[in-house]
């Protein structure tokens, strides 16, 4: 078994050598591992640790595919680490782990942790450079801004640890609540772009707006977080809830 990972090793470090720079290593260990040659894959079990360019990843079991650099790991996935200048901090079921001149990170199951100041909910997730693409979104935040999106699509990137960019998309809710003092903005819609260097979220498809006990609905809605300000697009209406215990009481 030794020499099994050993050969493992040396073979993986010059297949390795051009992605990674030359001060990088990289290393697998696990408590058990084997290594078919035929097929050039290896199957690893039990604390399964790969270790390379200031990230570090950990699950149950593991399997590499040699010639494509393709990394398929499942049971308590968690990696944590440097991406492009950024902390990370992810926990999944299962993960693959593509290793090239752009590396790809894939999750699937059970996705919680952060990636900068965005803290992420999720079922799917990808990131690929700045990109990343989630999937039956529970939860995005963007603790920074004080913006929050749960969605069945989230496409943005993410620089510099912030949220820059996003398109949303089915059963939209963005929950806005940025400095303090401001109250909650609920927005609601099918569809919602995001962009910090224009300073607004452009929600449409059947929207509403709440913020205490006032709902705006119209067929766009477009917010500006910095500002905590609405404007309505066609159709709108404003509706104002009122609880019976501030009314006044009748006379005797």
């Amino acid at each position: 078994m030794k020499y099994a990972v050993y050969c493992f090793t040396i073979l993986l470090f010059l297949l390795c050598a051009p992605v990674w720079a030359s001060t990088d290593e990289i290393s697998f260990t696990s408590d058990t591992m084997q290594y078919d040659m035929e097929a050039r894959r290896f199957y690893a079990e039990g604390n399964v640790t790969i270790k390379g360019r200031g990230m570090v990843i950990v699950s149950t079991h593991a399997i590499g595919h040699i010639d494509n650099n393709v990394f398929n790991l499942t049971g308590n996935v968690a990696i944590s680490g440097i991406w492009n200048g950024d902390n990370v901090q992810l926990a999944a079921m299962s993960a693959t782990a593509e290793i090239g001149a752009q590396s790809v990170y894939t999750f699937e199951s059970g996705i919680s942790g952060t990636l900068g100041n965005v803290s992420i909910d999720c079922e799917f997730l990808q990131i690929k450079g700045d990109n990343i693409t989630a999937r039956n979104v529970r939860k995005l935040q963007d603790q920074k801004a004080g913006i929050t999106f749960s969605a069945a699509n989230v496409n943005g990137r993410i620089n510099n640890g912030n949220l820059t960019e996003a398109e949303a998309e089915g059963s939209i809710i963005i929950k806005g609540s940025p400095g303090k003092g401001n109250d909650i903005v609920e927005l609601r819609g099918k569809k919602a772009l995001y962009s910090i260097d224009r300073g607004t979220i452009v929600v449409s498809g059947g929207v509403s707006a709440t913020q205490n006990k006032r709902t705006l609905n119209a067929d766009s809605i477009v917010y500006f977080p910095d500002s905590n300000r609405i404007e309505a697009i066609g159709n709108s209406r404003i509706t104002v809830n009122i609880n019976d215990d501030i009314l006044p009481s009748p006379s005797p």
